[in-house]
């Protein structure tokens, strides 16, 4: 169930690169809090491709807090579901 949550949020997450996507899917705030992220934990994949969607997955524990933060606030994650 976590796998294909964190599987499902991600997919969505790395297509944000599309600007239409990107609107359609997530806040500003969330792509705010969490590009850098995708930057920082996958330097070498490209947004939107599926590389670094995989990539992210395996990296969910490693998002930042206000990445995190984001996601739970506009309801893409529960509450404490990457949470240490």
């Amino acid at each position: 169930m976590m796998r294909s949550l964190v599987s499902a949020m991600f997919g969505a997450l790395v297509l944000a690169g599309s600007a239409a996507v990107a609107t359609a899917e997530f806040s500003p705030r969330v792509r705010q809090a969490c590009t850098g992220d995708a930057q920082r934990l996958c330097p070498r994949q490209k947004l939107g491709t599926p590389e670094m969607r995989y990539c992210m997955e395996s990296r969910a524990r490693n998002l930042s807090s206000s990445c995190v933060r984001a996601l739970e606030d506009d309801g893409v994650i529960p509450r404490g579901a990457l949470r240490r």
